[in-house]
């Protein structure tokens, strides 16, 4: 193999670890995961912070499925359920996400992202297309796809959420054409906030156009992250014995072509010592540092070792549920995990 099939190989492979999409989609740019720009960066970051500490188990991680179209627009393939009882993932994502209005006299913050938009929905109601209205002149999109097994389209969504909205005393604002007063204030309130949030909005991106790497070179069954205010957290559950996943990670995020701009500063981790006596509930850190100097510390990855030992029931039923892949579980959980949650299941059904 040439030098040249053989970087293409390596590209075509880490794009589609990182987006979950196949390779034979291909690539149309010279970098798997091209940054945004700054106006698309921030509308991306808001978007990982809003989605990224779902209270229930969806079948990927944040309850993406997949990425496409990683240039100045981004689609977020979304998977359909949450939770053991399968709540709607598309709904939740509308709650998270479109703002509105508090009722007057509350004293409540705005709901979901000020600035956000709803600028259509197209592909015969499959996808809902977003932008912001915050920064003028600056392009920055943003769509959300339904999962093709999922028989109601986003006028339905959209319609039930409204009538959520209305009937607890909220006004949309997600059809308003500029800032509404209430966001402006939101907004000006906290200007220090405003100003970290820019500021990491680049890493925010970064990750968020690198979600798959989470569910396709790692065996964590939750991964939660957010913006703390003085960096990105990643919060990670393993239910291996070691939490051996996470090097693999590290690999892909500190890529020196293709990863973001930050190394692992300090680590905390003694995986890799065969002779480590080993509890559960035992935690590794990582913290990064960027290329360059900056306030603050880009990322910090804690992985937990969780303390359910073999008795992963409930995670297993719920991952079923939504529609996990079974492949993806069978390596997500110890191997006797996985039968005693059959065998439980069994004698379940057998009663």
């Amino acid at each position: 193999m040439s030098d040249r099939s053989s970087w293409e190989s390596r590209k075509l492979r880490y794009w589609s670890e990182c987006s979950g999409q196949s390779r034979r989609a291909g690539l149309r740019t010279s970098h798997p995961a091209p940054a945004a720009s700054p106006a698309q960066a921030r509308l991306e970051s808001l978007v990982l912070e809003q989605l990224g500490t779902s209270p229930d188990l969806c079948a990927h991680p944040f309850g993406i499925a997949s990425l496409s179209g990683v240039g100045t627009s981004l689609t977020l393939h979304l998977d359909a359920y949450m939770g053991q009882k399968r709540y709607s993932f598309p709904e939740h994502c509308l709650s998270r996400l479109l703002p509105a209005a508090p009722a007057p006299e509350s004293g409540d913050d705005p709901h979901g992202i000020p600035g956000l938009r709803v600028c259509g929905i197209l592909a015969g109601g499959r996808q809902l297309h977003l932008y912001m209205v915050k920064d003028p002149g600056q392009t920055a999109t943003l769509a959300l796809a339904l999962p093709s097994g999922l028989a109601e389209s986003w006028e339905d969504i959209e319609r039930r959420h409204r009538r959520w909205c209305e009937d607890n005393g909220l006004r949309p604002l997600w059809t308003a054409p500029q800032l509404d007063p209430v966001e402006s204030g939101h907004l000006s309130a906290y200007p220090s906030l405003e100003a970290s949030r820019a500021r990491r909005a680049a890493v925010g991106s970064a990750l968020l156009r690198r979600i798959a790497l989470f569910h396709n070179v790692t065996a964590f069954y939750r991964v939660q992250c957010w913006d703390d205010g003085d960096s990105w957290k990643i919060d990670a559950r393993t239910a291996h014995p070691r939490a051996r996943w996470h090097d693999q990670l590290l690999q892909r995020l500190c890529h020196p072509r293709w990863g973001l701009p930050v190394h692992v500063a300090h680590r905390f981790c003694h995986c890799a010592e065969p002779d480590t006596p080993y509890q559960w509930n035992h935690t590794c850190a990582f913290y990064f540092d960027g290329h360059t100097t900056g306030k603050d510390d880009p990322i910090y990855l804690r992985v937990h070792a969780s303390p359910e030992g073999d008795d992963y029931n409930r995670q297993i039923a719920t991952l079923r549920q939504v529609g996990a892949p079974e492949n993806w579980t069978a390596r997500a959980f110890p191997r006797q995990a996985v039968q005693h949650h059959n065998q439980h299941s069994q004698a379940e059904r057998l009663r």
